[in-house]
């Protein structure tokens, strides 16, 4: 797996990209290479594998993050509850006929 660091080897101007485009390509294979336009970083380039992993730890840090949302939203519910405030059976069954 690389590594994202950025550092003076990963930094690439575009016009070297657009000249060298399959030797930068072949670069983002090891590591993401830094693309910079005016002395800005303007967008990166990294291994598909590395990206698809990437969205992958989003999507599980997202979900993660979602669950303990509602595991906090239900421990507080389930805290405040009285049975008596509940709704009965037939008055759910009425407000759908």
């Amino acid at each position: 797996m690389a590594t994202l660091s950025v550092n003076r080897e990963n930094m690439i101007s575009s016009t070297e990209v657009v000249r060298n485009f399959s030797k930068v390509l072949d670069k983002s294979k090891e590591s993401p290479v830094f693309i910079m336009r005016n002395n800005d970083i303007e967008g990166i380039m990294m291994d598909i594998e590395e990206y698809e992993m990437l969205l992958e730890k989003i999507e599980y840090l997202e979900n993660k993050l979602e669950d303990a949302y509602i595991a906090k939203e239900l421990k507080g519910r389930k805290e405040g509850f009285d049975l008596k405030d509940a709704v009965k059976e037939e008055e759910i069954m009425d407000l759908l006929d």
